[in-house]
């Protein structure tokens, strides 16, 4: 498959280049799988389930692995997670009388048993039970292949070997001979100064119980809760992210496809700092939000992303957008402008109104915009065997695939702190097997800019000076069509802003807001 996908590019490439003929390309199609077959089962479905309760012990909300694995419905309580409805009720009295975490076992899928720790929030009001996993902490993780100098090769081993696999299960799921990894196993205990896997896995998992508990005051990571879907999606739900800090200025996120949400801990400190309480939907076929076949994924985010609002009672929000999220977050503000008060686009990602927009942009990149352009099938095609490859390999090919030959958006993305990051993009992409990526590579390649005249609120563009991705000109363009737009050059940045620069990404949203009249007490902004 993965030759298939090589070849496929390589031939586009040619034709993009102008030294082959279109039919070349098309021809291709016959070669490659006339459905690719994504794997039904990937690390990005086994995230640790969240559940939350009232104090009565009814489920108020959940992640969606937790929704997936636990089969939950909307009037679930604790009683029927319980092993038995009295342990439910032992539970709650002990967490309520002591304040403290308390451990509890749920009837799991497939007769198991799953091993939660709930405890109460700072008001008092929820608890949260999570679930608790065997194996090394990813933060730990990371420090760990930093500390005793672990290659890429390693990393996906070790991590591996904290999971529990055996020698024949990583040499499966790596594509390597067991004799390979049996090398690389000695090579990682030597390195790490132990003698056996079970030294190894005591040393990794005590590192990571220290790194828990030095972590253990800080802001946990953003996660998902749902609310009821769209009128279009009868019975559905759709996520939401919440981060930043409670009760301040109101922001409604657009994300984009490549940058995930709120996984970088830069990320949410820096929205908490400015005083920013944001909210991010989860946009239709990404995370626990379907997509319904047919459905036009841009009019069915604005309708959860007001669904959103609703149930939080926000009355008027600044938008941000990442990348192709520009054209979700316009539509908000063309349909509803009363609840805008005003746009930041980080980066902004513009309509493709010709095919001279791609001149600058990497081989790879106009690869992507012919085939979308030309043959929607074809990338389609391309989307999903890239999405293969990821799953079969790990996420560390994600910044190679999404910025070949873009070295500086390349080296944001691949960073080893931002691994987290590349979980999130793929967790979000995986759950709902790529509907919504597929259908976002069509989108950045519409020309949309008969709305741009109607989005009435201030919108700042944000485009970064080293950013290969996007034409310049083209967000020059987008900002000058809209009655109240301005465009802004981010020196030193590319197209991967939301990760390099989130603080002063935030600074212009908080500017944005005050300048739009949302700063007072009413949100903690005086």
């Amino acid at each position: 498959m993965e030759s298939s996908y090589d070849r496929l590019v390589a031939e586009i490439a040619a034709v993009v280049d102008g030294v082959a003929e279109e039919a070349v390309a098309v021809g291709r199609l016959d070669d490659l799988p006339q459905a690719p077959v994504l794997a039904g089962r990937h690390s990005a479905d086994l995230d640790a389930m969240i559940v939350v309760l009232d104090r009565q012990g009814s489920v108020t909300s959940r992640n969606a692995a937790a929704n997936r694995l636990l089969r939950l419905l909307p009037d679930t309580s604790l009683a029927d997670l319980a092993e038995t409805p009295a342990a439910g009720r032992a539970f709650l009295a002990a967490v309520t009388a002591s304040g403290e975490p308390v451990p509890l076992t749920l009837a799991g899928p497939d007769g198991r048993s799953v091993l939660m720790l709930g405890a109460f929030d700072e008001a008092g009001e929820h608890i949260t039970l999570r679930e608790i996993r065997r194996g090394l902490g990813e933060r730990a993780q990371q420090r760990l292949a930093e500390c005793i100098g672990l290659t890429a090769g390693e990393q996906r081993v070790c991590a591996r070997l904290m999971a529990g696999r055996s020698i024949a299960e990583i040499a499966a799921e790596l594509e390597r001979k067991e004799s390979t990894v049996r090398q690389q196993v000695k090579s990682i205990l030597e390195k790490a100064g132990v003698r056996s896997q079970v030294q190894l896995i005591s040393l990794a998992y005590s590192l990571s119980l220290a790194v828990e508990r030095a972590s253990a005051t800080r802001e946990g990571k953003a996660t998902t809760a749902l609310i009821d879907g769209a009128s279009a999606c009868p019975g559905a739900k759709a996520g939401y992210h919440r981060f930043g800090l409670e009760g301040g200025l109101p922001v409604l996120l657009f994300h984009g496809a490549l940058f995930g949400i709120a996984a970088l801990a830069e990320v949410r400190s820096s929205a908490r700092a400015l005083g920013l309480d944001v909210v991010a939907p989860e946009r239709p076929g990404y995370g626990a939000t379907r997509l319904p076949d047919g459905a036009d994924p841009v009019a069915l985010a604005v309708e959860h992303a007001v669904a959103t609002l609703d149930a939080l009672g926000w009355r008027q929000v600044v938008l941000l957008s990442h990348d192709i999220g520009t054209r979700f977050a316009a539509r908000f503000a063309v349909a509803h402008p009363e609840r805008v008060a005003a746009l930041v686009a980080a980066p902004a990602t513009p309509p493709m109104r010709s095919w001279s927009q791609t001149a600058d942009m990497p081989t790879r990149h106009r690869v992507n915009a012919w085939a979308a352009q030309k043959l929607p099938a074809v990338m389609d095609k391309i989307v999903m065997l890239a999405l293969a490859r990821i799953a079969r390999r790990g996420v560390e090919l994600v910044p190679q695939l999404v910025f070949s030959d873009c070295p500086f958006d390349e080296a944001v993305l691949a960073h080893l702190d931002r691994r987290v990051v590349l979980e999130e993009v793929f967790s979000l992409v995986w759950r709902q097997r790529g509907a919504g990526f597929r259908r976002d590579m069509l989108l950045t390649n519409e020309d949309w800019s008969d709305e741009l005249p109607y989005v009435a609120a201030p919108f700042v563009a944000l485009h970064g000076s080293r950013s290969l991705t996007v034409s310049r000109n083209a967000v020059e363009g987008m900002a000058a069509a809209a009655p109240q737009g301005h465009f802004r050059l981010v020196e030193e940045a590319g197209h991967s802003l939301p990760l390099s620069h989130a603080p002063l990404v935030f600074r212009y949203v908080l500017a944005a807001g005050i300048r739009a009249g949302l700063g007072g007490a009413e949100h903690g902004v005086l």
